[in-house]
């Protein structure tokens, strides 16, 4: 066999191998890191972000915190300051034409009439005869009559059972409160007379002076 055959057989089968494609090579700059690394990256994004969302979260629920009792005491000034208003004077009104004195409305009659009547008329304004607290209250109302020839009739009468001076409600008249001027009988009624509350028989004909408690009212009624 001719050696120059052979050479070229062995030549032509070398050139006839498929050529393996090297990986492209990698610029001595460029840096690889281990996937670890890129992971940890990643996580560690993640958990400031989620850092950045709890620290907000916190900081809006201490303001909320803050501000709530500001809240409650502005409701608790708000109903105090409406419970003020409600039990203001000025909100507690007596019917039109009926005077006020401390916590009470009086009616001043313009006609004279018996006990018994004067009284009825009374409960028909939804009132009663005068009940005289004290010393200042009576003295205030003895000015009405003070100058005139008038009486009132009171809510003070004379029962002959227990021979004692009762107020309509029951109790009975303490004389440290004020004293009867004239005789204690059986059918004798109080009434105011200048400075004095003097006895009188209760069929006579008297003016008197209704009562009923401080109302809180908008509008003024007649009755």
């Amino acid at each position: 066999m001719d050696m120059s055959v052979v050479y070229a057989d062995l030549n032509l089968a070398r050139t006839q191998e498929p050529k393996h494609e090297l990986p492209p090579s990698l610029s001595p700059d460029t840096c690889r890191c281990p996937r670890w690394h890129r992971l940890a990256l990643k996580f560690g994004c993640a958990g400031l972000i989620l850092l950045v969302l709890c620290v907000i979260g916190l900081g809006v629920l201490v303001l909320s915190l803050l501000q709530k009792p500001s809240v409650e005491e502005s409701s608790v000034n708000v109903q105090k300051d409406g419970m003020n208003t409600t039990d203001s004077p000025a909100k507690l009104k007596c019917p039109k034409d009926w005077l006020s004195h401390r916590d009470k409305c009086f009616h001043v009659s313009q006609v004279s009439k018996r006990w018994n009547e004067s009284q009825a008329d009374c409960d028909e304004k939804g009132a009663t005869l005068l009940l005289i607290q004290d010393q200042e209250e009576l003295r205030s109302l003895q000015d009405l009559s003070k100058g005139k020839d008038i009486s009132f009739w009171i809510g003070l009468s004379y029962t002959s059972t227990d021979r004692n001076w009762k107020w309509i409600n029951g109790s009975t008249l303490n004389s440290d409160v004020l004293k009867i001027t004239g005789d204690s009988t059986k059918g004798s009624c109080a009434a105011i007379s200048g400075d004095k509350v003097i006895s009188d028989s209760c069929d006579s004909d008297n003016f008197w002076i209704c009562q009923k408690e401080l109302k809180r009212e908008t509008t003024c009624n007649d009755s």
